[in-house]
């Protein structure tokens, strides 16, 4: 700019500095820093040159400093006048590159502690109310709650109810939001209507469920309506492309009885097959009659309609844009549109209807042709597409029956979400409740800390955990038990007695050598002496060893004939 200028901010008006409405500025800052205004002089008559440092003094460490002018250039006026930052400034920072006559002001130490918040308290955020971690706000209709997160088993941390008196009383709209689900569902809104509810025992009128993507069906919305549901889906995780599934049915639902079912729209976006429309529509059923099982009224479709994107590489004669089955009509009929040519107003149409004869089915074929120079269709290729068209038609009530039976499964698993919601909890929160379930277990008595393994586990039979025990069962029991206990602690005596054996008759060895040694000519006798006196000590003590184990022995041996004899399911031994 050629000049400096005042923006004001409430209005967007702009005046030159020498002409503002201000009676004075304190300080004026930038994304880099932050100039604190040392004039004393009116608005009108302050310099903007702020790497003047006598009129503006800069705080943090970095600052943009006029670079050294020529020495012919010195008393030269910068362009753009005092109003103006030259232009040739060079950024300095740190105190090392920023000089003692540059003024800097080096900010002091803040005086106030460092913050600290505990996170379990941060995590609860709100203070309880009747049992319930949340913050309740009144407004004119409506009320708002939030909740902390974690703190409820289905993971809502917000609610907002809408009501339609100022009583608060009735309400109209609830809108829910969830946070940590397993099952990704982000928000559900409620409506209540008098006089319309989705199902007996449902007062809601409509429910919608929003699900952040990560679901395996790849759901990202779920309506609920008295007359049908609506299920909208993240198009590039599923299998097919499709994007949403209508269903609407010809009345309200009862939840003992099967819906009576009207039609169904399927949308599609980047199917294999081009395909981005498909809708089934059902036979009227008689409202005083109780509707057939989903999967029958599928079996008998009145009319199932298919929908296609144009395929460049096929001639628009022949690219088919719409195929209708007209299975409810009396003959049926097949009715087949294609594509809209280059400048054309309408599009080639072939029909084709079914004759049932004593032969068999037979068909007669009718059809429009937009080309007049267009080859007529011969007997055989319209027989083979006839054919095909049979062949989709079963195909199309296979997938009707199938598309069902992935929403009944979406809508049973939603079911099963709700009665039992499962949470996502963070890496804390898992260890404050590892730790909370630590400190909640019962200590075990020192006593029974030696006791966590049954020692007649492995000598009573499989049965004897559901029935008592015989007399020769607890008999044998008994005797193999002493028997395991004798055998271990023979085994330990015949091994602590052969290392005995052992010194023994490496002390006696190493004496026989020694005396048959030369007396004039041995130099040993410090170092025999020295293995004597530690041979002697090992035998010392494998004599204690073998003299306390027998005692050992003797005592283990009593006691485990009494624990036997005390033991509750040995109790028929002693009657």
């Amino acid at each position: 700019m050629a000049e400096d200028i005042f923006v004001e901010a409430s209005t967007g008006n702009t005046c030159p500095t020498d002409e503002s409405p201000y009676l004075g500025i304190e300080a004026v800052f930038n994304h880099k820093n932050y100039w604190v205004d040392m004039q004393q002089c009116p608005v009108k008559k302050m310099r903007f040159a702020l790497d003047d440092f006598q009129s503006w003094e800069f705080v943090f460490m970095e600052s943009t400093v006029a670079a050294p002018k020529a020495q012919n250039d010195e008393d030269t006026k910068p362009e753009g006048g005092d109003g103006q930052q030259a232009d040739s400034t060079v950024a300095m920072q740190g105190t090392e590159e920023i000089r003692e006559s540059d003024h800097v002001l080096d900010l002091p130490p803040s005086w106030v502690e460092r913050l600290f918040i505990d996170r379990a308290l941060f995590l609860q955020r709100y203070a309880k109310e009747n049992d319930e971690v949340k913050k309740t706000k009144d407004y004119r209709k409506s009320r708002v709650e939030l909740f902390a997160e974690n703190s409820l088993k289905h993971g809502m941390v917000q609610r907002i109810t809408v009501f339609s008196d100022l009583a608060r009383t009735n309400a109209v709209e609830v809108q829910e939001v969830f946070a940590n689900r397993k099952d990704k569902l982000r928000k559900r809104v409620r409506y209540y209507k008098p006089g319309t509810q989705i199902q007996i025992g449902q007062p809601e009128s409509l429910i919608q469920e929003y699900f952040d993507p990560g679901r395996p069906d790849a759901l990202m919305e779920l309506v609920e309506m008295p007359d049908g549901r609506e299920f909208t889906f993240y198009h590039m995780a599923t299998l097919d492309g499709m994007v949403k599934r209508i269903e609407t049915f010809t009345r309200n639902r009862a939840p003992t009885k099967n819906f009576a079912m009207h039609k169904v729209i399927e949308t599609f976006e980047g199917h294999e097959q081009r395909l981005n429309y498909r809708s089934i529509t059902f036979e009227p059923i008689d409202p005083n009659t109780d509707a057939p099982q989903v999967k029958l009224q599928i079996e008998h479709p009145r009319k199932m309609t298919h929908k296609f994107d144009r395929n460049p590489e096929v001639e628009a004669d022949k690219d088919l844009r719409k195929r209708t089955f007209f299975t409810g009509l009396r003959p049926p009929k097949i009715h087949l549109v294609f594509h809209y040519g280059q400048d054309r107003i309408t599009a080639a149409t072939r029909t084709y209807t079914t004759e049932k004869t004593i032969n068999g089915d037979n068909f007669i074929m009718s059809e429009y042709v937009v080309d007049p120079f267009a080859k007529p269709m011969k007997f055989t290729e319209q027989r083979d597409e006839y054919i095909k068209l049979i062949g989709e038609e079963k195909a199309a009530i296979s997938d009707f029956r199938d598309a069902d039976r992935e929403a009944q499964k979406i809508l049973e698993t939603r079911e099963n979400d709700e009665k039992h919601p499962q949470l996502v909890k963070s890496l804390y929160v898992q260890l404050q409740d590892k730790k909370q379930f630590e400190a909640n277990k019962p200590k075990e008595e020192d006593a029974d800390a030696a006791l966590k393994y049954d020692y007649l586990a492995s000598y009573l039979p499989k049965r004897s955990k559901k029935t008592a025990l015989t007399k020769q069962e607890a008999q044998a029991v008994k005797d193999a038990c002493l028997k395991a206990l004798k055998e271990r602690l023979i085994d330990r005596a015949h091994i602590i007695e052969t290392r005995l054996e052992e010194e023994q008759a490496a002390l006696t060895k190493r004496q026989l050598g020694y005396h048959r040694q030369d007396k004039e000519k041995s130099s040993d006798d410090d170092e025999y002496e020295k293995y004597v006196h530690e041979a002697q000590f090992k035998i010392q003590i494998l004599k204690q060893r073998r003299d306390r184990h027998e005692e050992i022995a003797k005592q283990k041996f009593k006691e485990m004939i009494e624990r036997l004899q005390s033991d509750p399911r040995l109790s028929i031994l002693n009657q």
